[in-house]
């Protein structure tokens, strides 16, 4: 397995690893997140850390997410921290660090003193795949997220580049408007395609993806939004590129009257935030499932994951040595360190894309 190459020839920053398992026994093979949300605390702080991003559990990249804590109150930096989980083989038991691990590359950091900037920016969301140049393997990056003075007046930006052989920095271009994502209050991109069966191998293909999700507030309400990828873009970085106008179209199948907001998907299915009736209160996470043609009906996660206060960004990853997958989101609710915290909790596996007839 490709992934599990990556892991042990030493290209992790972001890392899901198992523990040593004593050579006389060996009890527990079948390795389980949580189902209860439990606190990031090595990773949060008193102040708003929320948004994240985590891409690739093996071989990906830093934990990545917005936060106050380096500046003002109302200051908010795309910041990056690391997501070290353990599962011990001999008795069971799960823990998860931000320990730092010296095979872990330390180019995060430079990519995100790129997209920072004294206005605010929220909603990270970074890929990273090969292309062939000159005949040679290079390892590509992208990183989106939305920037402005004020979380009500933002605009959607990206910053693309490439990995030396190492694993080091080699080329960072400045950032750009997501040319079909220049009006204010559009953000929280995410990308589906029938072909990506999930955004966390190695071999993901950028080019696959066939439709570019969002959300959009306007007159004071968010709903979910998509545009068709043209099938003649040159490619990913090209339709993030282009400033022919395409239709933007509202997802009839997921929206409500209320605030709908924070699509994620990975593989063919959506997590998504939302403050519509019949929840636990505030922002709910809610999921769907899309079939080649439409979402289903959204479920709430229930009680058990959203609470009487907020939910919000919720993202998916596909983790297969484990019996379930793992979603990372935010919430202000009691117990937490201050402001919004950002916790972990096991979900049911997350199904492979399914291609309608």
């Amino acid at each position: 397995m490709k992934q599990l190459i990556a892991f042990l020839t030493g290209f992790s920053i972001l890392v899901l690893l198992w523990g040593c398992p004593s050579p006389n026994k060996q009890d527990y093979y079948d390795a389980w997140f949580p189902t209860t949300p439990q606190n990031l605390v090595d990773v949060n702080t008193a102040y708003d850390d929320y948004n994240s991003m985590l891409p690739e559990t093996h071989f990906g990249k830093q934990l990545i997410f917005s936060s106050n804590r380096y500046g003002f109150e109302n200051d908010f930096d795309i910041v990056g921290d690391n997501f070290h989980a353990i599962w011990y083989m001999e008795t069971g038991e799960f823990r998860v660090t931000n320990e730092w691990f010296g095979w872990q590359e330390n180019f995060i950091p430079d990519i995100l003193k790129k997209a920072n900037t004294e206005q605010n920016e929220f909603a990270p969301y970074f890929i990273s795949y090969d292309i062939k140049d000159a005949g040679k393997t290079k390892r590509m990056f992208v990183l989106l997220y939305s920037t402005g003075s004020t979380e009500s007046s933002y605009h959607e930006s990206f910053i693309y580049g490439s990995e030396k052989p190492d694993g080091s920095l080699d080329t960072v271009y400045s950032p750009s408007v997501v040319a079909n994502l220049n009006d204010e209050n559009q953000q929280y991109v995410s990308f589906y395609g029938p072909e990506v069966e999930s955004l966390d191998l190695w071999e993901l293909n950028p080019d696959n993806f066939t439709q570019m999700y969002f959300d959009e507030s306007t007159g004071g309400n968010s709903n979910i939004y998509k545009i068709d990828i043209p099938a003649d873009s040159p490619d990913f970085l090209g339709f993030l590129k282009d400033t022919v106008e395409l239709q933007k179209n509202k997802i009839t199948d997921l929206n409500s009257n209320a605030n709908d907001r924070c699509p994620f998907i990975n593989g063919n299915m959506m997590v998504f935030t939302s403050d519509r009736s019949g929840g636990f209160g505030g922002y709910d996470l809610y999921y769907s499932f899309y079939n080649g043609l439409q979402w289903s009906e959204p479920v709430n996660f229930g009680e058990e994951i959203n609470s009487a206060f907020d939910e919000f960004r919720p993202v998916a990853v596909q983790v297969y040595e484990f019996k379930n997958d793992l979603m990372i989101f935010s919430s202000n609710r009691p117990g937490g360190q201050g402001g919004y915290d950002l916790y972990y909790v096991g979900i049911d596996k997350i199904t492979p894309t399914v291609i309608a007839d």
